[in-house]
């Protein structure tokens, strides 16, 4: 097992992953293969959970949440009725009795070397034993990232389905010649705020960190994010595998901001953003950690996935706009499931992607 898999087990093995998200509720395991293991999240059936772990709560739960921002009435009205037409089919086809393999759980998934060049064949075999009724998935797969992974699977009879649009900052060169990039870098040197690292022994900064990132991905987006609980972010600390810092007004002498980062082997995301949203907006508290983000990226050279949502920010200071793809093995399941699952491709490879484009979601 590399060692941010590694790591990040020995944190599953101590604690559930309900007590380190609030809204994940999934067994944590790893698979042996002959040069790696893997780690791999198990859910049984539908029940309250997150899209990271359940193709339900993506389909379903969260897309219901994303209605509003269809504003075309007739769009809205038929993707609402796709939705909650599915809803009864899905349940009925079990459709989270899944397997996520190589499943870090952040709202961005990545992976190492080893995975992608893993043998696709061996990981089926291994998965199917472990758990012959689950669906075999693997989230977050895009084409500039892991284009290799992308064709193997594919090759391999697995089924793609896009499930959303990311932003991803690739070409520092471009990046730089933005003007927006340009205004956000000055707040940077700000005097009044300031990013601090946290205290390990300190643990109600964590819980600081957490508040504000809830105030914007649970309170402001939607319920069905990710609730990272101030348990997990320092654990993640702890172990080295993020690297967190608080924003401080200096002024009014409190945190008003929060960004983590974690990636390995030259690739980062940023699953944790956050901020006080009672601030004056032209406090440009967002901006603030968004540019911490990008800056810390061009300065090492790591490729920055932004995930998705405020696509217009993302795009006027760089990033390049991709699909992104879970893919599924139901080659050992009834042939019901694999309909479905065929019929859910289809729809999402030729409804939802185009709407992704056209609305810039």
């Amino acid at each position: 097992m590399n060692n941010f898999s590694q790591k990040l087990y020995s944190i599953f093995k101590k604690y559930s992953s309900i007590e380190l998200m609030g809204n994940v509720d999934t067994k944590i395991v790893t698979y042996k293969l002959k040069n790696k293991d893997v780690i791999v999240s198990v859910v049984d059936e539908i029940k309250s959970n997150c899209y990271t772990v359940s193709p339900f709560n993506m389909m379903i739960s969260y897309s219901k949440d994303e209605l509003i921002k269809v504003n075309s009435k007739i769009l809205r009205y038929f993707a609402s009725a796709l939705i909650y037409g599915f809803e009864a089919i899905l349940k009925i086809a079990k459709i989270d009795t899944v397997q996520t393999l190589n499943n870090y759980m952040f709202s961005t998934n990545f992976f190492d070397k080893s995975f992608e060049n893993i043998d696709i064949l061996e990981l089926e075999k291994v998965a199917y034993e472990n758990n012959p009724k689950h669906v075999m998935l693997i989230r977050s797969v895009n084409k500039i990232q892991n284009l290799e992974l992308y064709e193997k699977l594919q090759n391999n009879g697995w089924i793609a389905l896009v499930s959303r649009q990311v932003y991803i900052f690739k070409n520092i060169n471009i990046c730089k010649k933005h003007q927006n990039y340009l205004r956000d870098k000055k707040l940077l040197d700000s005097d009044r705020y300031v990013f601090k690292e946290l205290d390990i022994n300190d643990f109600e900064l964590f819980e600081k960190a957490e508040e504000l990132y809830n105030k914007l991905y649970l309170n402001k987006y939607s319920l069905h994010n990710i609730h990272f609980k101030a348990l997990y972010l320092k654990e993640l600390q702890k172990q080295k595998l993020i690297h967190l810092r608080l924003l401080y007004d200096c002024v009014e002498e409190k945190y008003v901001g929060v960004v983590g980062l974690i990636g390995e082997e030259g690739v980062i995301t940023a699953p944790i953003i956050g901020y006080d949203d009672s601030y004056d907006i032209k406090e440009a508290l967002y901006r603030r950690v968004i540019s911490y983000s990008v800056e810390y990226a061009m300065q090492r050279k790591y490729l920055l996935n932004l995930s998705s949502g405020a696509s217009n920010f993302k795009v006027m200071r760089g990033a390049e706009a991709h699909l992104e793809y879970m893919f599924v093995n139901v080659k050992h399941l009834s042939l019901f499931k694999k309909i479905i699952w065929r019929i859910l491709s289809l729809l999402a490879n030729y409804f939802y992607s185009p709407l992704l484009k056209r609305l810039k979601l």
